[in-house]
């Protein structure tokens, strides 16, 4: 893979962490809204949401850091 490509795909997975965290944190508010209204089971599933989010951002990252550094 050449140079460029590696930094695009590094960039493109920078990108993709952070953008997840962002929607991991608005995915919250919306469990806080769901649980406010009284829907626990509602709230329960977006908590979860949330916690598998972070284990897919957890993947990602693990994929960045194989990448190394040298692109």
């Amino acid at each position: 893979m050449n140079e460029e490509a590696m930094r695009e795909l590094k960039a493109l997975l920078e990108y993709l962490v952070k953008h997840n965290a962002e929607h991991a944190g608005e995915i919250l508010e919306l469990a806080a809204r769901a649980e406010n209204l009284g829907k626990a089971q509602a709230h329960e599933h977006l908590v979860q949401g949330v916690e598998l989010l972070q284990r897919a951002n957890e993947e990602l990252q693990a994929a960045l850091s194989t990448l190394g550094d040298n692109a």
